[in-house]
């Protein structure tokens, strides 16, 4: 007999999915910038209010930072782009921890267990 997925068990994965990517991101684990973009990922399916301003940091983050070779993408790019783009993907990251981390703070706080 398979489970039965309901909107509220759903819910409630989604909410764990965002507090173990925000614990991951404080701990390092995952990047900022991956994390941020996951996060963002997940705003409307976590429930939330549109406007949450914990997951909108991570709009903005997902945002600024879409044309960089970031995550799975930097294996589509050569060493060469990659070598070339890395001190605008390293200041990228410090931008968005600066952006980011109190909302990671927030939603680490209020969704992992």
């Amino acid at each position: 007999m398979s489970a039965v997925i309901t909107n509220e068990s759903y819910a409630l994965s989604v909410h764990k999915r965002v507090g173990t990517v925000a614990f991951g991101m404080l701990s390092g684990e995952i990047g900022f910038i991956e994390g941020a973009i996951e996060l963002a990922s997940l705003r409307h399916e976590a429930a939330v209010e549109e406007n949450d301003p914990d997951f909108m940091a991570f709009v903005v983050i997902a945002s600024e930072t879409d044309s960089l070779p970031i995550g799975t993408s930097r294996e589509l790019w050569s060493k060469e782009a990659l070598a070339k783009h890395q001190p605008e993907i390293d200041a990228a990251i410090v931008w968005a921890k600066k952006v980011g981390l109190a909302a990671c703070q927030s939603l680490a706080g209020r969704f992992y267990t």
